[in-house]
Protein backbone atom coordinates (compact mmCIF):
# COMPACT_ATOMS: atom_id res chain seq x y z
CA UNK A 1 0.00 0.00 0.00
CA UNK A 2 2.65 2.42 1.07
CA UNK A 3 4.20 2.22 -2.50
CA UNK A 4 1.36 2.53 -4.27
CA UNK A 5 0.81 6.09 -2.28
CA UNK A 6 4.65 6.58 -3.16
CA UNK A 7 4.06 6.13 -6.49
CA UNK A 8 0.63 8.04 -6.58
CA UNK A 9 2.59 11.28 -5.16
CA UNK A 10 5.33 11.12 -7.10
CA UNK A 11 2.92 11.00 -10.47
CA UNK A 12 0.81 14.09 -8.83
CA UNK A 13 3.82 15.97 -8.09
CA UNK A 14 5.36 15.68 -11.92
CA UNK A 15 1.67 16.42 -13.10
CA UNK A 16 1.51 19.96 -11.10
CA UNK A 17 5.30 20.52 -11.56
CA UNK A 18 4.59 20.22 -15.67
CA UNK A 19 1.29 22.20 -15.33
CA UNK A 20 3.28 25.28 -13.88
CA UNK A 21 5.62 25.23 -16.34
CA UNK A 22 2.76 25.03 -19.45
CA UNK A 23 1.34 27.91 -17.74
CA UNK A 24 4.71 29.86 -16.80
CA UNK A 25 5.93 28.98 -20.25
CA UNK A 26 2.90 30.52 -21.76
CA UNK A 27 2.74 33.61 -20.03
CA UNK A 28 6.40 34.13 -21.71
CA UNK A 29 5.06 34.07 -25.20
CA UNK A 30 4.16 37.29 -26.84
CA UNK A 31 3.10 37.72 -29.92
CA UNK A 32 5.76 40.07 -32.06
CA UNK A 33 3.14 42.32 -33.68
CA UNK A 34 -0.17 42.24 -31.30
CA UNK A 35 -2.57 44.84 -33.17
CA UNK A 36 -1.29 44.21 -36.10
CA UNK A 37 0.37 47.55 -36.68
CA UNK A 38 3.08 46.17 -38.39
CA UNK A 39 1.13 44.49 -40.63
CA UNK A 40 -1.07 47.11 -41.46
CA UNK A 41 1.93 49.71 -42.42
CA UNK A 42 3.84 46.85 -44.23
CA UNK A 43 0.68 46.87 -46.89
CA UNK A 44 1.45 50.40 -48.07
CA UNK A 45 2.81 50.21 -51.24
CA UNK A 46 6.25 52.66 -50.40
CA UNK A 47 6.75 50.94 -47.04
CA UNK A 48 10.33 49.26 -48.17
CA UNK A 49 11.61 52.80 -49.35
CA UNK A 50 10.08 54.93 -46.29
CA UNK A 51 11.61 52.76 -43.47
CA UNK A 52 14.86 52.57 -45.75
CA UNK A 53 14.74 56.70 -45.64
CA UNK A 54 14.07 57.11 -41.29
CA UNK A 55 16.82 54.61 -41.49
CA UNK A 56 19.13 56.60 -43.58
CA UNK A 57 18.31 59.65 -41.16
CA UNK A 58 19.67 57.86 -38.78
CA UNK A 59 23.01 57.38 -40.63
CA UNK A 60 22.60 53.97 -41.26
CA UNK A 61 24.01 52.43 -44.43
CA UNK A 62 23.95 49.80 -46.85
CA UNK A 63 24.51 46.49 -45.75
CA UNK A 64 23.45 46.58 -42.43
CA UNK A 65 22.25 44.68 -39.63
CA UNK A 66 20.20 46.43 -38.00
CA UNK A 67 19.21 45.40 -34.16
CA UNK A 68 16.12 47.55 -32.69
CA UNK A 69 16.30 47.36 -28.84
CA UNK A 70 15.37 49.18 -26.33
CA UNK A 71 17.00 51.75 -23.61
CA UNK A 72 15.46 49.66 -20.61
CA UNK A 73 17.17 46.34 -20.24
CA UNK A 74 15.10 43.83 -20.91
CA UNK A 75 15.71 40.40 -20.70
CA UNK A 76 14.73 39.36 -24.36
CA UNK A 77 16.91 41.80 -25.51
CA UNK A 78 19.83 39.41 -24.53
CA UNK A 79 18.52 36.30 -25.62
CA UNK A 80 20.20 37.31 -29.14
CA UNK A 81 23.64 37.95 -28.94
CA UNK A 82 24.07 34.62 -30.68
CA UNK A 83 21.48 35.33 -33.24
CA UNK A 84 23.20 38.46 -33.49
CA UNK A 85 26.59 36.54 -33.43
CA UNK A 86 25.49 33.82 -36.38
CA UNK A 87 23.92 36.05 -38.50
CA UNK A 88 26.98 38.34 -39.11
CA UNK A 89 29.14 35.71 -39.40
CA UNK A 90 26.93 33.97 -41.94
CA UNK A 91 26.82 37.36 -43.99
CA UNK A 92 30.49 37.73 -43.88
CA UNK A 93 32.35 41.12 -43.97
CA UNK A 94 29.94 42.93 -46.28
CA UNK A 95 27.52 43.31 -43.65
CA UNK A 96 28.12 45.61 -40.24
CA UNK A 97 25.76 45.36 -37.14
CA UNK A 98 23.95 48.96 -35.92
CA UNK A 99 22.45 49.04 -32.87
CA UNK A 100 18.79 51.18 -32.24
CA UNK A 101 17.09 52.09 -29.22
CA UNK A 102 13.34 51.84 -30.10
CA UNK A 103 12.73 55.21 -28.24
CA UNK A 104 15.16 57.06 -30.12
CA UNK A 105 13.50 56.56 -33.47
CA UNK A 106 9.31 57.66 -33.13
CA UNK A 107 8.86 56.40 -36.69
CA UNK A 108 10.09 53.05 -35.43
CA UNK A 109 8.45 52.91 -32.19
CA UNK A 110 4.76 53.79 -34.10
CA UNK A 111 5.21 50.57 -35.89
CA UNK A 112 7.28 48.10 -33.93
CA UNK A 113 5.08 47.31 -31.00
CA UNK A 114 7.87 44.78 -29.33
CA UNK A 115 11.46 44.49 -29.61
CA UNK A 116 14.02 42.82 -30.26
CA UNK A 117 13.14 43.28 -33.72
CA UNK A 118 15.80 42.82 -36.89
CA UNK A 119 16.30 44.57 -39.89
CA UNK A 120 18.44 44.11 -42.72
CA UNK A 121 19.31 46.13 -45.37
CA UNK A 122 21.32 44.81 -48.63
CA UNK A 123 24.56 46.46 -49.90
CA UNK A 124 21.79 47.84 -52.84
CA UNK A 125 20.36 50.07 -49.70
CA UNK A 126 17.03 47.56 -50.23
CA UNK A 127 15.07 46.70 -47.07
CA UNK A 128 15.27 42.58 -46.86
CA UNK A 129 13.81 41.72 -44.07
CA UNK A 130 12.21 43.44 -40.85
CA UNK A 131 11.15 40.72 -37.61
CA UNK A 132 12.25 38.96 -34.56
CA UNK A 133 15.38 36.77 -34.98
CA UNK A 134 13.49 33.64 -33.70
CA UNK A 135 10.25 32.41 -32.32
CA UNK A 136 9.32 30.64 -29.31
CA UNK A 137 10.21 30.18 -25.87
CA UNK A 138 12.76 32.81 -24.62
CA UNK A 139 13.38 32.96 -28.30
CA UNK A 140 15.98 29.86 -28.04
CA UNK A 141 13.40 26.52 -28.37
CA UNK A 142 11.80 28.16 -31.03
CA UNK A 143 12.57 28.33 -34.82
CA UNK A 144 15.50 30.60 -35.12
CA UNK A 145 14.97 32.47 -38.59
CA UNK A 146 18.85 33.04 -39.06
CA UNK A 147 19.02 31.02 -42.18
CA UNK A 148 15.78 32.27 -43.68
CA UNK A 149 16.86 35.78 -42.91
CA UNK A 150 20.50 35.26 -45.05
CA UNK A 151 18.62 33.73 -47.72
CA UNK A 152 16.22 36.83 -48.19
CA UNK A 153 19.67 38.80 -48.22
CA UNK A 154 21.55 37.42 -50.41
CA UNK A 155 19.22 36.11 -53.19
CA UNK A 156 19.77 37.72 -56.37
CA UNK A 157 16.61 39.02 -57.39
CA UNK A 158 14.80 41.73 -54.87
CA UNK A 159 11.34 40.98 -54.74
CA UNK A 160 10.21 43.01 -51.72
CA UNK A 161 11.14 42.72 -48.09
CA UNK A 162 9.86 39.91 -45.95
CA UNK A 163 7.98 41.57 -43.27
CA UNK A 164 7.57 38.71 -40.35
CA UNK A 165 5.00 40.60 -37.61
CA UNK A 166 3.29 37.17 -37.19
CA UNK A 167 5.52 35.58 -34.71
CA UNK A 168 5.13 34.57 -31.22
CA UNK A 169 8.22 34.37 -28.75
CA UNK A 170 10.17 36.37 -25.99
CA UNK A 171 9.49 40.03 -26.68
CA UNK A 172 9.73 43.17 -24.58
Amino acid sequence: MQKKTSWLILILWAVGLLTALLVYGQRQLTDFDPNGELLHRSTAPNFDSSLVDVLKSQNINPGSVIHVGTQSRCYCDTLTTPHQTQLLAKLGDDFHHVKLNVEDVPELAAMLEAVPALIVLDKQDQLRYLGPYATGYGCFTGKNLVEQVVGYTTQSRYNGAVINADASGCFC
